[in-house]
């Protein structure tokens, strides 16, 4: 019998250790990695939404020394990485151009949790951890040959750099924040919605050392504009005017507004037989414009519902079909997002940590939604400001459960 005690004692002591170290920082960026990896092996040598053969042929061109097509101008970085992958692999060499996403979305994971730890110490580090870690559409944009990945990834570096910066106006964290803006400008121009919060944010915060955070900043955009000027001269060189900006973004306002299935909730219409054309900036605002005169509570409703529907939990919207956007798959997504908008809400609000670095995290999220909503939203287009929210729904949680955050890790820090 006291053989048999031993023996169930060892194996509650061997599961409880296992479980203490799955809940370790360590732990979890293991098990993230781990699921990952499982999903880019599940997915197999296949594409799965069509955008990928765009960015496909743009990383193609890429190779052989050509800009992308101007009728259907990609940004860079993306089809360079991807272009890295058909260099090693061949093109369709689909999972290891997923393997080369791999480390990016591994550095999503730990950059949420360092916010997290900055914000409310090694409690709502592991919470951050935990959710992003198993957040879903994080482990399923890992397999996306879509930029959102890299874009995230850039975002998030962005942001730590922005925050360093406040608290250590130093050479290094200048040039980082220096080079990272234009890189991801170069993935997404919809990142200077945010990027805009959080400059914004630098701008409006004071530190002991104004002098030297003013310095800093300058360096900064200044590293930035000499970055991204050549690029601009050579996009000008090649194609004069004709790359007109934000292309995909412009369609798809248009099939929002004369699709059939769509323009039930929208107010703002075009006729369906209507020809579809991309405008140059001040023509597309002369159109906006024109719908917000003759009609602003049509064009309001439209815009705050697409406001509103950018934090649906259901996935929707989804055009392509396969195995993975299955309706028990988009309630699964549904499951883990309701909670993490929830809490997100109390983070802002009274979370823990000091309140201008909550407000940081909120405006990115407010930034991003608020220019989507001009267009159209859905869930792949709120996923890159996921890991913000888990963030502050870790902080949340941590206001409301003090001492689940102690049992978790060390005391949160007082709000300041």
């Amino acid at each position: 019998m006291s053989t048999r005690h031993a023996s169930r004692g060892g194996r509650s002591s061997a599961l409880l250790r296992t479980l203490r170290w799955l809940w370790s920082p360590t732990g979890l960026i293991v098990t993230g990695f781990v699921l990952r990896l499982a999903f880019i092996l599940e997915m197999g040598n296949h594409f799965y939404f069509a955008d990928t053969l765009e960015y496909e042929a743009a990383a193609n061109n890429l190779l052989h020394g050509h800009l992308p097509d101007a009728a259907s101008p990609r940004a860079p970085l993306y089809p360079a990485l991807m272009a890295i992958g058909i260099a090693m692999g061949g093109l369709r060499d689909y999972p290891l151009a997923r393997l080369l996403q791999l480390p990016l979305a591994m550095s999503i994971v730990l950059s949420t949790g360092r916010i997290a730890r900055r914000l409310g110490g090694a409690g709502a580090e592991r919470l951050a951890l935990f959710g992003a870690a198993w957040a879903p559409t994080l482990v399923f944009v890992t397999g996306m040959l879509y930029p959102t990945t890299l874009y995230t990834a850039i975002l998030l570096g962005i942001t730590e750099f922005a925050l360093s910066l406040r608290e250590t106006p130093s050479t290094r964290n200048a040039v980082a924040l220096g080079v990272l803006l234009p890189l991801g400008w170069l993935t997404d121009q919809v990142i200077l919605a945010p990027v805009s919060a959080i400059l914004l944010w630098l701008a409006a915060v004071r530190t002991r050392t104004q002098a030297g955070f003013t310095r800093a900043l300058l360096i900064a955009m200044a590293i930035s504009a000499a970055i991204a000027t050549p690029y601009v001269l050579l996009q000008r060189e090649a194609y004069g005017y004709h790359a007109i900006p934000m292309q995909k973004a412009q369609y798809v306002l248009y099939w929002a507004r004369s699709d059939h299935d769509m323009d039930a909730d929208r107010r703002v219409h075009v006729p369906v037989d209507s020809t579809w054309k991309p405008l140059p900036t001040q023509a597309f605002l002369a159109q906006e414009w024109h719908f917000i005169r003759t009609q602003p509570a049509d064009y309001a409703h439209d815009v705050v519902w697409e406001f509103l529907h950018f934090f649906k939990p259901m996935p929707d919207r989804v055009q392509s079909r396969n195995h993975y956007n299955q309706s028990y798959i988009l309630l699964l997504g549904a499951i883990y997002f309701l909670p993490v908008l929830c809490f997100s809400f109390v983070g802002i609000m009274a979370g823990s940590g000091r309140w201008r670095e909550r407000i940081l995290l909120a405006g990115v999220i407010l930034a991003t939604a608020a220019f989507y909503s001009l267009f159209f939203t859905q869930t792949r287009y709120r996923v890159p400001v996921e890991p913000y929210m888990i963030v502050l729904a870790a902080v949340g949680l941590q206001r409301l459960f003090p001492r689940l955050s102690s049992q978790l890790g060390n005391s949160a820090p007082e709000a300041r």
